[in-house]
């Protein structure tokens, strides 16, 4: 096995020293038409059975694919993927504006607007986050500027560390069945990442403490604080419920110093991933955000850590540390399919 990979490595790195490199500073320019064409006409229990068996992904691979998604840009594509996307590109991310009533999910990864006279991608990063630092309704709600560093950088952590497996499949792709059930709108990416997206802008909605009418105080969404995703049928483990109205107190329930935090248990086929499946996203924020607590209550109840010291990172870098990287495999998948 081990040799077959290495085989597969050496044969990545040829095919990326090619003119129609998919690395380096070399590009290949791609457009999209799946806006106007259906993706798949497979019944999802049919996919979910393709993704599985030809897709070798796991049951959580829409949570693991939008937390890699939800932050990308264009100019990120280009750097990890070494692909230059148009503007209509098809691929879904999270906006960094948490306006009031503004879109939360974008049908097009936007540009970074990097600041082309700086050279090094971090120094890149770093500037477009302190460039924002005076803006309150930018990028995660009630992140520190430190924190938001933080998780620009772990996002390109994730990146690169996909972009090993997305070389692989350069070279051994998945079945073309799979790309069509992964990338189809029915598939579980775009429901976690408008959770994932909800979240971010309202932390701690989907504790079941209590309404959430505002986020608290100083809470925040979690980046992957002791981030595994574990797998559990329904019989094994189910998602807390939500207590009884008559145990919720008046206002937003989580205390002060707690963040959002992304619930991270898995449930095949349990009444939560059904809701969510079937959950419209779409109104006004008041109005998703007190379906949202109703309906798809996940016990998150924020972030335990907070970046304030050194002890705070050591919490957040064991986190990082601890991520399947096979999770990074499922969304070099997706990748694969919606750049080839």
């Amino acid at each position: 096995m081990f040799a077959t990979q290495v085989i597969l490595l050496i044969a990545a790195a040829a095919v990326s020293a090619t003119p129609t490199s998919r690395s380096g500073n070399e590009s290949t320019t791609w457009t999209t038409n799946w806006t106007t064409e259906p993706r798949t006409d497979a019944p999802v229990n049919v996919c979910e059975e393709i993704l599985v068996t030809e897709g070798n992904l796991r049951g959580n691979y829409g949570q693991a694919i939008a937390h890699r998604l939800h932050s990308i840009t264009r100019d990120d594509i280009r750097y990890y993927f070494g692909v230059d996307v148009s503007d209509e590109n098809g691929i879904t991310t999270g906006s960094e504006d948490m306006s009031p009533e503004v879109e939360r999910v974008l049908p097009n990864a936007p540009s970074a607007d990097y600041d082309k006279e700086i050279l090094t991608q971090a120094m890149k990063q770093l500037d477009k986050v302190l460039s924002h630092m005076d803006n309150k309704d930018y990028s995660i709600v009630n992140y520190s500027i430190l924190e938001k560093i933080a998780h620009s950088f772990h996002m390109s952590e994730l990146w690169a560390r996909s972009k090993l497996h997305f070389d692989l499949l350069s070279v051994n792709p998945v079945p073309e069945e799979v790309c069509r059930c992964l990338t189809s709108p029915d598939s579980d990416v775009i429901p976690y990442l408008e959770l994932l997206a909800l979240k971010i802008k309202f932390p701690g909605l989907t504790s079941g403490l209590n309404p959430p009418a505002a986020p608290p105080k100083d809470a925040a969404y979690n980046i992957g604080i002791g981030y595994s995703f574990s797998f559990k049928n329904k019989e094994e483990s189910a998602p807390p419920a939500a207590p009884p109205a008559n145990t919720r107190k008046e206002g937003f329930g989580p205390a002060d110093d707690s963040a959002y935090k992304l619930y991270i248990e898995v449930y095949k086929d349990s009444e939560y991933a059904k809701n969510l499946r079937s959950f419209d996203f779409s109104g006004d924020d008041a109005d998703v955000v007190s379906r949202a607590q109703q309906e798809l209550v996940d016990g998150d109840a924020g972030l335990d850590e907070r970046l304030d010291g050194e002890e705070g990172w050591q919490a957040w870098k064991e986190g990082f540390k601890s991520m399947d990287d096979f999770d990074n495999y499922q969304f070099a998948v997706y990748m694969h399919c919606m750049l080839q």
